[in-house]
């Protein structure tokens, strides 16, 4: 089965490949073309990279978002071993507590986005000394 879906997987790669060009021979459009024009030839992925790790919001945003993910891939991973632990043969209620964590975190996500759009806090001009506080 794995051969299979890795075959797939390599014919579509190569399709890809040999049919896609870099860019169309004529831009979609005006905001297109004016973008062609003004890119410098210079500009490398690199120096992107690099360029967006010298933002400071994005670095903070990288390690938010790190410490939550693995907390939550570190909770869910041991969550089974911990209520089993303390609890034998509650496999079922571990699950439901799987499953509350991630409605928890759906509903969250919801909640702070629609808190954010109308509360237009996202774009607080707080830099590094207002976090020190």
């Amino acid at each position: 089965m794995f051969y299979i879906i890795a075959g797939v997987a390599t014919l579509l790669f190569i399709l890809v490949i040999i049919v896609f060009k870099e860019k169309p021979k004529h831009p979609p459009s005006r905001a297109q073309s004016l973008s062609y024009a003004l890119a410098s030839p210079d500009a490398s992925y690199l120096s992107s990279i690099v360029r967006v790790f010298k933002n400071l919001n994005f670095v903070l945003l990288i390690i938010t978002y790190g410490l939550n993910a693995g907390a939550f891939y570190a909770l869910s991973t041991l969550l089974n071993r911990m209520v089993i632990l303390h609890y034998p043969g509650e496999e079922v209620n571990a699950g439901r507590i799987g499953l509350t964590i991630v409605i928890a975190g759906m509903l969250g996500a919801v909640i702070s986005g629609i808190w954010l759009d109308r509360s237009k806090t996202y774009k607080n001009q707080c830099h590094l000394n207002c976090l020190i506080r």
